[in-house]
């Protein structure tokens, strides 16, 4: 007979398995990338995965990308506040929102 769990746990792993999370995180960075690059730029812009360590930024036009490399280490330095667990330590940014 097995012993009985807590309910903690098996809400952690149907999260898990559902994907509830990485939703929950992706829409977390998108939040703090948009406080950190100001409301008339966060429409343009949106975050991507996180993969060793790199946040994919993507960008809707030209004049975009290029604002958002002029505030890439404000976007850096805001993130790492806002997510620590998610350990970002740079962000790329590319045309194609």
């Amino acid at each position: 007979m097995n012993a009985p769990r807590r309910i903690g746990s098996i809400l952690n792993q149907l999260m898990a398995r559902r994907g509830y999370a990485q939703v929950e995180s992706a829409e977390g960075l998108q939040r703090s990338v948009a406080a950190a690059v100001g409301p008339l730029l966060a429409s343009g812009v949106r975050a991507g995965n996180v993969r060793r360590g790199v946040l994919q930024l993507f960008a809707s036009d030209s004049p975009s990308l290029q604002e958002l490399t002029f505030k890439k280490r404000q976007i850096l330095k805001q993130l790492q506040q806002d997510h620590p667990e998610a350990g970002i330590t740079d962000v790329r940014m590319k045309i194609g929102c």
